[in-house]
C-alpha cells in the first residue's frame, strides 16, 4: 500500500485507475449500492494492470466513515498510514498456511484470521476488508479451511481475492465469488500512466505496466547486458554465464522476484531484441525462446539450469 503523509482524495481514488472500464463499472456500482455488494470479490487478470491498486482504493472507499474515500476521516488517515485495524492485507510473496489450532495460530494464517479477527466487530469502520493480493499463495489445506467462511461470511466482513489465473485456485473458491475481470491495458492508458509516473515502460511487457514488480532501472541494466551479448555466438557464452551467476545468487531472490520470473524477463528481452534486429533471420532463436518459456512452467523441480543450457545451445547455432 502507499504510505502517505497528507494524500489528497483524488490521489488515491478509483478515478486514478485507467484502462479498466469493465472492472470499474462493477466497483462503482457496488459503491453506489453498498448494501447489495457481494461478500467475496475475485479480481482476476494479467499482472501489472491495476488489480491491486484498484483493490486498495476500493477498500479505502468502503471503509471511509464519510462513505466517499474523503481522505480526511479517521478511517482514511489510518488506512494511508497502514494502521487500519479493519483492513487486513495478507502477504503477497509468501505462502499462506492454515496455522496452528485456535490460540496458537500465528498471524496471517487462516486459523488466525478465523479465530482472532473475523468473529469480532470492526473497530473503526462499519465493515472489515480482507485482502489476499495473491490468492494463489493460499495453500490447499488453508484454502479448504477458508471455504466455509467464504460461503457464509459475517455481515461486516468482505473478502477481496486477487489472482492472475483462475485455474490457480480451487473451483469451489471461484464459485463462491463474484468475478471482476481485468484486462491488458490499452496503449493510450499505458502511455498516460507512464507519463503520470515519469516512467518509460517496456514494450515487451505488452499491455502491462510491470508484471514482475521489478525496478525499471534494474530491467534497463539487464536490457543493456542482453543487447551487448545476444547476437555474437562467442558473447552468448558470456551472457549464459551471467544468467547462471544471477540464478545462483540466493540473496537476489529473497524478495518478490523468483528465478522463474528472472528467466521470464530475460527471455522477453531476448525475444524483443531478436525481433527488432531481424525477425526472419532470428526466427529459430525466437522459437527456441518460446519453447524455453513453456518449459519454465511444466513444474519439474530444479529444471531451470537444464533449460538454460538447452536454450543457449540453440541460440548459438543460429
Amino acid at each position: 500500500m502507499v504510505a502517505s503523509q497528507e494524500i489528497q482524495t483524488n490521489d488515491f481514488s478509483l478515478q486514478t485507475i485507467l484502462g479498466q472500464d469493465v472492472a470499474l463499472t462493477y466497483l462503482h456500482r457496488f459503491l453506489q449500492e453498498p448494501e447489495r455488494m457481494p461478500h467475496v470479490l475475485l479480481f482476476y487478470g494479467p499482472d501489472g494492470v491495476g488489480k491491486w491498486a484498484s483493490a486498495e482504493r476500493f477498500s479505502r472507499h468502503l471503509l471511509c466513515l464519510n462513505e466517499n474515500s474523503c481522505g480526511i476521516c479517521e478511517s482514511c488517515r489510518m488506512f494511508m498510514r497502514n494502521q487500519h485495524p479493519d483492513y487486513i492485507q495478507f502477504p503477497h510473496s509468501t505462502s499462506i498456511k492454515i496455522g496452528e489450532p485456535e490460540g496458537d495460530a500465528e498471524p496471517f494464517t487462516i486459523r488466525w484470521l478465523l479465530h482472532h479477527r473475523i468473529p469480532y466487530k470492526p473497530h473503526v469502520s462499519k465493515k472489515r476488508i480482507i485482502l489476499f493480493p495473491d490468492a494463489s499463495k493460499i495453500l490447499p489445506a488453508a484454502e479448504t479451511t477458508l471455504l466455509k467462511t467464504l460461503e457464509e461470511p459475517p455481515d461486516h466482513t468482505y473478502f477481496i481475492l486477487i489472482v492472475n489465473d483462475l485455474s490457480k485456485i480451487k473451483k469451489t473458491v471461484v464459485s463462491r465469488s463474484v468475478l471482476i475481470p481485468f484486462q491488458l491495458l490499452p496503449h493510450d492508458a499505458l502511455k498516460k500512466i507512464n507519463e503520470i509516473r515519469s516512467t518509460t515502460g517496456f514494450e515487451y511487457w505488452g499491455g502491462s505496466l510491470n508484471p514482475y514488480d521489478v525496478s525499471e532501472d534494474l530491467v534497463k541494466d539487464w536490457e543493456a547486458k542482453i543487447q551487448e551479448n545476444c547476437l555474437d555466438p562467442q558473447l552468448l557464452i558470456k551472457l549464459e554465464n551471467w544468467i547462471r551467476d544471477t540464478m545462483a545468487d540466493s540473496k537476489f531472490f529473497k524478495e518478490k522476484l523468483t528465478v522463474t520470473d528472472f528467466l521470464e524477463i530475460v527471455s522477453l528481452i531476448l525475444i524483443s531484441e531478436y525481433r527488432k534486429q531481424d525477425f526472419e533471420k532470428n526466427f529459430q532463436r525466437i522459437s527456441a525462446l518460446l519453447e524455453f518459456k513453456n518449459g519454465l512452467h511444466i513444474g519439474t523441480p530444479a529444471i531451470e539450469p537444464f533449460l538454460v543450457s538447452r536454450l543457449f545451445a540453440k541460440l548459438s547455432v543460429n
